[in-house]
């Protein structure tokens, strides 16, 4: 699975809402010149169901402290079994689990509730 797709599949999970990729040209660059952006926004879990305020997804692949945010979900609210999840963080590492990446943690998390997907080559 691409980096999107991980972390698209993450935020569904963790109940944000409306997930959609947006044209987005940040301050001090030249669409001409760079070229445009897109980024990925969706509506907050914790936003009222009628918002209609859209804000970037997390970057799951890329940040700790959003996996770990994350994994209080998979563990809280689903009950699912902390022991599946670190095996699957096992095989995603060669070290420690607790030294894992957060890239690593996202693949193992789509792992254990089932949502990853392989890519063929």
């Amino acid at each position: 699975m691409m980096k999107e797709e991980i972390n698209i599949a993450i935020a569904e999970y963790c109940c944000w809402r409306n997930i959609k990729e947006i044209d987005y040209q940040p301050v001090g660059t030249d669409p001409y010149i760079d070229g445009p952006s897109q980024i990925w926004m969706g509506i907050h879990p914790e936003s009222d169901s009628d918002s209609k305020e859209y804000e970037v997804i997390p970057d799951y692949c890329n940040d700790l402290n959003e996996m770990h945010e994350a994994e209080k979900i998979l563990f809280t609210t689903n009950n699912w079994d902390a022991c599946a999840y670190e095996s699957a963080l096992q095989k995603e590492t060669t070290s420690w689990a607790w030294h894992s990446t957060a890239k690593q943690r996202a693949e193992a998390f789509l792992k254990t509730i089932g949502n990853w997907e392989e890519v063929d080559t």
